[in-house]
């Protein structure tokens, strides 16, 4: 069965752009999100240093002037993939102006937020300042997260910015455990947890918070791990439990046949893949990793 890792490893480096930098399907296209995820899964597993420092150079050719590192060259304001290419740079231990120009990009923008109306159909609060996935919309949990594990890999975990994201993805906790996309309440009902969005925001907020404060979360994740074969779901829910050593003792089993899936499902995309690598293959939470 472990010979799955080793093909999954194989078929990211099939995706290797000659110029550097990796495509999401092996079609020749770059993208800055699956060059970051594959940098991180590949520094991992301690394999394919050839395409590393090539693929961070490539990522630092995408960065704007402003710090920011879009989707695509075509349009600037899908800004999420910057938090990631600090993440694959921190770890690339490279590119160190580049780290300080998205950093600094992260700590100068921010969602678009406004005042909460009593006639609001949402209960979180509107006012405290996430991350968006793209530019003048409003802060959700996930690019938030990843936007607080960037910040914290280049030592500002401790700058107001992460301090206020904290509070923001404490805001959007459900009540009954776990998070969404980034809404609580809407018309007075709850919504539903996801697992991939609780694993963010747990692992964002390990040595934030209590593990009292997260419980109803953690538990949450802990009911539902052994039936998640999805690579989305099953990597950010193992890299949440791991980050409050909560991480089953069957996780590369669950890995594994989440992997053999693709032989009824077609391969997985670049950053899936990766991101399955990655949990296969890290010990500790996320930012004792990248750190």
């Amino acid at each position: 069965m472990e010979k799955l890792i080793s093909n999954a490893i194989d078929l990211v480096c099939s995706r290797a752009l000659p110029e550097g930098g990796f495509s999401v399907k092996g079609d020749g296209i770059f993208r800055p999100d699956a060059t970051a995820w594959a940098t991180l899964a590949l520094k991992s597993g301690l394999c394919c240093d050839e395409y590393i420092s090539k693929a961070c150079r490539r990522l630092a050719e995408g960065q704007y002037p402003d710090g920011r590192v879009p989707t695509t060259t075509v349009s600037s304001e899908a800004y999420w993939p910057t938090a990631l290419a600090v993440l694959a740079w921190q770890k690339a231990m490279g590119q160190i102006d580049s780290v300080q120009k998205a950093v600094a990009f992260l700590i100068n923008n921010t969602g678009l937020h406004f005042a909460k109306t009593k006639d609001s159909v949402s209960e979180h609060d509107t006012e405290i300042k996430g991350w968006p996935w793209v530019e003048n919309t409003h802060s959700w949990v996930e690019p938030t997260s990843m936007a607080m594990l960037a910040l914290r890999s280049s030592g500002h975990g401790e700058h107001p910015r992460v301090l206020e994201a904290v509070r923001m993805l404490l805001d959007r906790q459900l009540p009954s455990g776990g998070w969404n996309m980034g809404s609580t309440l809407v018309f007075g009902k709850e919504l539903l947890p996801f697992p991939e969005s609780t694993g963010h925001a747990l692992a964002a907020l390990k040595s934030f918070t209590t593990t009292e404060v997260v419980q109803k979360s953690l538990d949450y994740l802990n009911k539902i791990i052994q039936n998640l074969r999805t690579p989305l779901a099953l990597a950010w829910g193992l890299f949440g439990l791991t980050s409050w050593n909560r991480r089953p003792e069957n996780y590369r089993r669950l890995i594994l046949e989440t992997l053999e899936r693709q032989e009824k499902y077609g391969p997985y995309d670049t950053d899936l893949l990766s991101q399955l690598i990655l949990a296969y293959y890290t010990e500790a939470d996320l930012i004792r990793f990248i750190a």
